[in-house]
């Protein structure tokens, strides 16, 4: 039986799924996260797990293919330590890109269009035949508008000047307030200074929470959200030269999970580009590895 290894490696976690070359799944994977540069070499040991439990329920022989798409894959200086140890552990035709890459693959099926990511970060990324092009995914300090943690950190600054300016504290920060268990607004300081990107973005829910209760700062954040992720998709549009009738996947859990981002997004999109076509169900990213994968395959027979 021969198949294909398709491995999706985030900031928390690494599933890997083989498929026939029909595209049914046959066995899965997961492991801890396979971003290299989170720690390189226990890194490279979860995505040669997650791999090697799909192949356990397989013959090795029948492998022709495995297609990674890792986190902040671009970024990573030295990339032959899990090439070497791919070839080490399986000697199998191997490529590897980002993770927005397959996710792209993934939703599109192997077309072109754009697709825009918001989970903690956010970017777009648009294929137009072979031209690649994408925006935002600057990360938390120089970019990253309409993230999860773009949308929390709002909150936080809104708190700050409530107290500066005197300002009642708001239904928003009386809440954040309590899950931190502080009692005045100026303590936040000592959290937001040292917490992770995912600890700032697990706030989210709350402001979330706020909007459906009618709370129009929580609202106007998450409106906002909407607003900068559809000018980014639409910087991607300019810059990739796609002409109209063009399909726009959304992906990650700020998009997909809350409504009033997710409309707005569409919403604004379809303001300047009122034929597009959206594409909103979330698939594995790991089947953007099937479909790429055998593109390559056809390439180098």
């Amino acid at each position: 039986m021969n198949y294909i290894i398709g491995v999706d490696g985030g900031g928390t976690k690494t599933e890997a799924i083989a498929y026939d070359l029909d595209g049914n799944i046959l066995s899965q994977g997961k492991a801890g996260y396979g971003n290299l540069l989170v720690d390189k070499k226990q890194a490279t040991y979860n995505i040669l797990d997650a791999i090697k439990q799909c192949i356990n329920a397989l013959p090795l022989k029948g492998c022709r293919y495995i297609y990674m798409g890792l986190a902040g894959y671009e970024g990573v200086s030295d990339k032959e330590f899990l090439k070497n140890s791919l070839l080490d552990s399986f000697n199998v035709p191997f490529k590897i890109v980002s993770d927005a890459v397959i996710a792209h693959a993934a939703l599109l099926k192997g077309e072109d269009g754009i697709l825009t990511i918001s989970g903690t970060g956010s970017i777009s990324v648009g294929i137009n035949k072979d031209l690649q092009c994408a925006c935002g995914g600057w990360g938390h300090i120089l970019g990253d508008e309409g993230s999860g943690y773009w949308i929390a950190l709002q909150a936080f600054i809104q708190m700050c000047r409530e107290d500066d300016y005197g300002l009642p504290v708001s239904p928003l920060s009386k809440e954040i307030l309590e899950k931190l268990h502080y009692y005045n607004i100026p303590e936040i300081k000592k959290f937001v200074y040292s917490a992770s990107k995912g600890e700032i973005a697990s706030f989210v829910p709350i402001v979330v929470d706020q909007a459906s209760k009618g709370n129009e700062l929580a609202q106007i954040i998450l409106i906002k959200a909407g607003e900068h992720l559809a000018q980014t998709t639409l910087s991607v549009y300019k810059i990739c030269h796609f002409h109209d009738n063009i399909k726009v996947a959304a992906k990650g859990s700020i998009l997909t999970n809350i409504p009033l981002v997710r409309d707005t997004f569409v919403k604004t999109i379809k303001k300047y580009k009122p034929d597009t076509t959206f594409i909103l169900k979330d698939t594995s990213s790991t089947l953007g590895c099937y479909y790429l994968a055998l593109k390559s395959m056809n390439k180098e027979s």
